[in-house]
Parts: structure tokens; C-alpha cells; sequence
């Protein structure tokens, strides 16, 4: 599950986990176009080995949840006032509608591996095909990604899954 978030972002290779400089909105915004990236790569793994897989991504558009309103204070505060002005007047919808893409992405016959699914007018509307941000689109940033996510975690795939 990704964010149009991740449309502005850019994987900082020399601080993946945003131990030196830590910013919620860039981090959030890093990890959702990781997201895309390693879904792409999962992808092209599943063609290159013949993987019985479908690896696909989706976003929710602009969705009213509390992630809005609490997600830049998550400590219970009240959001900024900029947030709040947002919130009101940027088109949204509703949970069930932004969830969607994500079960159109798990369950339809129709999802394509590598297909990435949202709003048809980008932050509402019905679920459609939608382009990945061009920074979603390097595979070799892709593969750069993949790889260091095997050595933070000391997980690797193996040829034979």
C-alpha cells in the first residue's frame, strides 16, 4: 500500500532509516515510495524466476481517517492549522471507497503484476490503473533498494521460492 505521498519522495540511500535527520513527512513519504520500488522489483523477480506470484500495489487517494488529522502529532495533539484547512477543503473520501484499490489490487482477476491501482481522479473516485510517479520507475534504484533491505534484515530470496 502506497500514498500519492510518495509522488514527492526519493529514497536517501545514505540514511534509509532516517537515523541522522528525521522528519515524520519525509519519512512517511520515503517508505511509500519504497513501497512502489520493491513491489516493482518483487515483479520483475516473479518473471525472471517463474514465480507463482503476483506482486501489485495500490493507494488510497485522499482518504478521511485519522492518519489526517493525528498523523503529523501522533501524540494526541491537535493537527496545525494548515492540516485542518486541508482537510476541509481538499476533495476526500471515505474509508470504505479509499479502501478500494488496495482490495482491488488483492482480489481482482484483473490485477497485473506490476499494476499499480488508485483513484480514478487521483485522490477520489473509483478504482482504475494508475501511473507510478516516475521515481517509482528506476529499477536500478529498485534493485539498490532490494538489496540493502537484505542486509538490514539478513533476509535474502532465494532462487527457489
Amino acid at each position: 500500500m502506497s500514498s500519492g505521498t510518495a509522488n514527492r519522495a526519493r529514497i536517501d540511500f545514505d540514511d534509509l532509516q532516517s537515523t541522522r535527520d528525521y522528519s515524520p513527512t519525509r519519512a512517511y513519504a520515503q517508505s511509500k515510495l519504497a513501497d512502489m520500488l520493491m513491489m516493482l522489483h518483487l515483479a520483475d523477480l516473479a518473471v525472471q524466476h517463474h514465480w507463482p506470484l503476483l506482486s501489485v500495489g495500490a493507494h488510497p487517494g485522499y482518504t478521511r481517517t485519522n492518519l489526517m488529522t493525528s498523523g503529523p502529532t501522533l501524540n494526541g495533539g491537535r493537527p496545525g492549522l494548515l492540516e485542518s484547512l486541508l482537510y476541509r477543503i481538499v476533495p476526500s473520501q471515505g474509508p470504505e471507497q479509499g479502501a478500494e484499490p488496495l482490495l482491488y489490487a488483492a482480489t481482482s482477476p484483473d490485477a497485473t503484476n506490476g499494476g499499480y491501482y488508485g483513484p480514478r481522479w487521483s485522490v477520489v473516485g473509483p478504482t482504475k490503473a494508475v501511473s507510478l510517479p516516475r521515481s517509482a520507475q528506476d529499477g536500478a534504484v529498485a534493485a539498490r533498494l532490494w538489496s540493502e533491505a537484505q542486509k538490514l534484515t539478513g533476509v535474502s530470496v532465494a532462487d527457489g521460492l
